[in-house]
């Protein structure tokens, strides 16, 4: 599941990439800039949706950053 988490945030970037490259080759006139930065968010809100549907079930499991006390 954690692989799976890297390689669409990896996807994410690449989207990202993507819109910057066009938004400069383009000067901002092309459809490709919106339709990549929309695929992005897309995919983020998909990811989000997922990692809480995952804590839900139990696929994962959150854990805290304060140390355990004795």
């Amino acid at each position: 599941m954690k692989v799976f988490i890297v390689i669409i945030l990896l996807f994410v970037i690449y989207n990202l990439g993507l819109a910057m490259f066009y938004m400069i080759r383009d000067k901002g006139q092309g459809k490709n800039t919106v339709r990549f930065l929309t695929v992005r968010i897309a995919v983020s809100f998909g990811l989000f949706l997922m990692i809480i549907l995952a804590l839900k079930m139990g696929w994962l499991q959150a854990h805290s950053l304060l140390p355990k006390t004795q």
